[in-house]
């Protein structure tokens, strides 16, 4: 997607899957569910990406007919969303065909069930090789297939940490310009942070992982006590 933010490093999985494993000696405890308004104050907004993004919404998705995709099939659609209550959500566009990015932050009962929601992700990928979403405007509509893109590093993720990628295609022949599907889903203590990306393939759709990066930087700040800070050379935010 472009480079992101100037005071984010470039990390691989791997370095991901160490930021989630929890909090630092002396911290509160990672087992303190956040609250709704500091889950709110953990979510990414429009200053934690380059110049150019904006605020994007389950209403505008829909109007368009495509973003980070909904599955059709209820069991995939723990992929990108969590059914759980406690959750908090924002989705972000670099322009009215993408990429979109979409993150949820989730407050569970303890580090344990944090755990369990992570084996669930992991489960339902596992189950969800293929599955489809029904895409473009509602007089149009087609129907999609995403296809499981094996990765290169499976071991590399760690405990704490889960991805998968995604191809697009028409049911039956390719679905026209390539488009890829990235999510992330990582615990810090008992939360859990899902991170999805969906755009063409090319220079303006990256790696999703810098941004999962920052998504866990945040979070960690605020379960540590802090206000997340924007950039003093924040780009500011754009309309679509």
């Amino acid at each position: 997607m472009g480079a992101m933010n100037p005071h984010l490093r470039t990390v691989t999985v791997a370095g991901l899957a160490a930021l989630s494993l929890g909090l630092a000696p002396g911290q509160p405890a990672a087992s303190d569910a956040l609250g709704e308004s500091q889950l709110r104050a953990a979510l990414l907004d429009p200053v934690d990406f380059p110049e150019g993004w904006a605020s994007d919404s389950e209403e505008a998705a829909a109007e368009r007919g495509f973003g980070v995709p909904r599955p059709s099939e209820n069991g995939c659609r723990e992929l990108f969303d969590s059914g759980a209550d406690g959750s908090q959500r924002a989705g972000f566009a670099k322009s009215a065909t993408g990429p979109f990015v979409t993150t949820v932050v989730t407050a569970h009962d303890s580090e344990g069930a944090a755990g369990t929601a992570l084996s669930a992700f992991r489960a339902t990928a596992a189950e969800c090789g293929t599955f489809h979403a029904e895409e473009g405007p509602a007089e149009g509509a087609v129907t999609v297939a995403y296809d499981e893109e094996p990765r290169d590093d499976p071991e590399a993720l760690g405990d704490e940490c889960g991805a998968q990628r995604y191809n697009r295609r028409l049911d039956g022949e390719t679905a026209g310009t390539p488009v890829i599907v990235e999510v992330v889903i990582a615990r810090v203590g008992a939360h859990t942070i899902r991170v999805a990306q969906a755009g063409r393939e090319g220079p303006d759709t990256g790696s999703v992982t810098r941004i999962a990066e920052r998504a866990i930087d945040k979070l960690t700040e605020v379960i540590e006590g802090n206000t997340p800070q924007p950039r003093t050379d924040q780009p500011g935010t754009t309309r679509l």
